[in-house]
């Protein structure tokens, strides 16, 4: 887990397969935090997402045919 997700408004779902998905936890469009489950790169783009305070669009990322680290 990245960041603290306690105030979230929405989440969005990235699934690849049942056993490796990501929950991205957003108040308003500011991403608070993220779990990571066997997604090592969900993991590395989101600590470095929330680190800078970067934004992150909703809609694309919850396109899975869009790579995360693209997002």
């Amino acid at each position: 887990m990245v960041g603290l997700s306690e105030g979230f408004t929405d989440v969005v779902v990235r699934k690849e397969h049942t056993d490796k998905f990501s929950l991205w936890y957003f108040n308003g469009s500011q991403l608070l935090a993220v779990d990571a489950v066997n997604n090592a790169k969900d993991y590395v783009v989101a600590t470095k997402t929330i680190k800078n305070g970067l934004v992150v669009d909703k809609t694309t990322l919850g396109d899975h045919s869009t790579a995360v680290q693209f997002l």
